[in-house]
């Protein structure tokens, strides 16, 4: 019993012990504190006085922490499967960190590079440009010719000029009357580099047949020429008065010669290779002045001109000549002649105009004793008829400031279809008539 009692002794001793320790390093605390405030109090005074007046403290040596750190290995050391479990654990979160990491760091970055929008230029380009060529708006026209002057060419019908040479080239085929009930005719091409070797027979101008060229800025080309005398104005006066660019063939042989097929004066024919080589000995202007030159107006393809159908078109020219009919083929979409000129020709439109005449008579002609009577136009206005794809429509016409233009009853533009065409002048006074079947 008194063991027990004096071991009670010892461990209150003991706590005392640790009760005393404890308030004596609280008083250290509240000195140290005072020390700083009189520090700051007294910043003059010097540091170690204040320093040597603090209590000393019982230093602990390493042991005295060494339970703590005992306390902490006990659960890792004692239970050594537990250590194995955290270790487990640790290297697990070690290695899902890298995984993650390595995903992240590589994949997910080739991912990003993979899918990244690719950078891309735009480029725009312009939509071709179609060259079509001014009288028939067919495509592929020779690019060098674009913004030049057409030339028109004064091409004999007669009899006995039968059949033209290479009639199936010209752009354009304008037709009228002249004298003694026959007619002569106007071939246009766009580009005055590409006739062939062989245009005509050509023949002698007409006054009208000057005038009309000149709708469209042509130089004229032709074989001879009427003269005036009397009440006749013939085509050299004309020919004079407008300043016609012109070729002559009576005074400029160097681009026509004559064929052996054919009887004189009916065997005239311009050669097309050296027809650029006259033009600029003459230093005829070639670049195309648009103020003086009649645009036609095109569909961009076949089209009908209207809910009218035309099978054939007869065109009788006046009341003193023969008629030309033109029979429309629906497998190759033209209108056909065969009979009229020995040979068959095709065109995609046929236009008619209708204009008053006037017949002069000139006396004498040439020394003959004889009275030959010219057919003249009057080029200002008048009604027409335009045959195309199977179709046929009326329309009104007017020559303004030296151009000419088409329109419909309704007051639309007039567009024709790609390819060529022939026009034919009848009198509006004299008979003439164009007879839709």
């Amino acid at each position: 019993m008194a063991d027990k009692d004096d071991e009670i002794d010892k461990i209150l001793s003991e706590i005392k012990g640790s009760k005393a320790s404890s308030e004596e390093e609280k008083s250290a605390a509240e000195d140290t504190e005072k020390a700083k405030e009189s520090n700051v109090k007294e910043e003059e005074k010097p540091l170690e006085p204040a320093l040597n007046e603090l209590p000393v403290t019982n230093k602990k040596s390493i042991n005295d922490y060494k339970d703590e750190y005992e306390e902490e290995e006990v659960e890792y050391v004692k239970n050594p499967a537990k250590k194995k479990i955290l270790i487990g654990v640790i290297a697990a979160v070690f290695v899902i960190a890298v995984a993650v990491a390595v995903y992240f760091g590589v994949f997910y970055e080739k991912e990003e590079e993979t899918t990244a929008a690719p950078e891309t230029t735009i480029t725009t380009t312009a939509a071709p440009v179609v060259i079509t060529n001014p009288l028939t708006g067919e495509a592929n026209y020779n690019e060098s010719a674009v913004g030049k002057r057409p030339v028109a060419v004064v091409v004999e019908n007669s009899p006995q000029a039968r059949p033209q040479y290479n009639m199936d080239t010209p752009d354009i085929i304008f037709e009228g009357e002249v004298e003694g009930g026959i007619t002569r005719m106007l071939w246009f091409y766009a580009d005055m580099t590409d006739l062939p070797d062989q245009v005509g027979p050509t023949r002698s101008a007409r006054p009208s047949f000057v005038e009309f060229s000149q709708l469209f800025d042509s130089i004229f080309i032709h074989f001879g020429e009427s003269h005036s005398k009397g009440s006749y104005t013939g085509a050299d006066d004309v020919i004079d008065s407008m300043n016609v660019d012109n070729i002559d063939g009576m005074s400029t042989s160097s681009c026509f010669t004559r064929t052996k097929d054919k009887a004189s004066p009916h065997n005239a024919v311009l050669e097309g290779k050296n027809l650029m080589a006259a033009i600029e000995k003459k230093e005829y202007r070639t670049d195309l002045d648009e103020s003086r030159f009649s645009a036609l107006k095109f569909n961009e393809k076949d089209a009908a001109v209207s809910a009218t159908a035309c099978n054939s078109m007869t065109v009788k020219f006046s009341s003193r000549t023969n008629s030309h009919t033109f029979t429309y083929n629906t497998a190759e979409q033209v209108y056909q002649n065969q009979a009229d000129f020995e040979q068959q020709v095709s065109f995609k439109n046929i236009i008619v105009l209708f204009a008053d005449t006037k017949y002069i008579d000139k006396d004498n002609y040439n020394g003959t004793g004889r009275t030959e009577t010219y057919c003249n136009y009057e080029l200002s206005s008048g009604t027409g008829k335009l045959a195309s794809a199977g179709t046929v429509v009326d329309f009104n016409w007017s020559v303004n400031n030296g151009k000419l233009t088409c329109t419909a009853t309704d007051g639309s533009e007039i567009k024709l279809n790609p390819g060529r065409s022939w026009i034919g002048i009848a009198s509006a006074n004299n008979g003439g008539s164009a007879e839709v079947k």
